[in-house]
């Protein structure tokens, strides 16, 4: 059988409000916030664990910065 290789999908990485907050120096309330206000996507894993997407943090941050 031939077999066609195909292009790698983009691994994504999710990550703990608390970790966000920590690495961005914000409490882990403003990143719910943020998922409340629109501004990112909260993805509910089960009732205890919510993740938010890396990038999406990033894409929020570059997006506020002052230049």
């Amino acid at each position: 059988m031939n077999t066609t290789p195909t292009a790698p999908t983009p691994a994504f990485k999710f990550s703990k409000a608390k970790v966000i907050a920590s690495r961005l120096g914000v409490r882990t309330r403003t990143v719910f916030r943020w998922a409340e206000q629109g501004r990112i996507t909260r993805h509910k894993v089960n009732a205890w664990l919510v993740l938010f997407n890396e990038a999406e943090v990033e894409a929020l941050i570059e997006s506020t910065r002052i230049r």
